[in-house]
């Protein structure tokens, strides 16, 4: 059996590698958002950052800003034929997963 001391440095010498793998395992999407992405990479990327000067870029903004303009689109609040009919079918729950994906990405200067 392990001493305790021995036992709490080996936990400590391991604490690196499982926040690595949490950063990892953060940075891939759920499936519910994995799912939606490509209809959203289309104009804004597929880690949110665009090609095209037309779309802003989502990765690196704030959840909060996300979900309310997401919402707007929604409600028909915010108009663009495009975005109101792809927020148009998204719950509450499916919008903050994408805004906390997006929010989650590095953002470009």
């Amino acid at each position: 059996m392990m001493k305790p001391i021995a036992f709490i440095l080996f936990a400590l010498s391991l604490a690196p590698l499982s926040a690595h793998v949490r950063a990892a395992e953060s940075s891939a999407p759920a499936p519910e958002v994995a799912a939606i992405l490509p209809l959203c990479a289309s104009c804004h990327g597929i880690d949110g950052i665009s090609s095209e000067g037309l779309y802003p870029n989502l990765a690196g903004q704030k959840v909060e800003y996300l979900v309310k303009q997401l919402d707007d689109f929604k409600q028909r609040q915010r108009t663009d034929p495009v975005m109101n009919s792809m927020a148009e079918p998204l719950d509450a729950a499916l919008i903050r997963a994408l805004a906390d994906y997006y929010a989650s990405r590095p953002a470009r200067p």
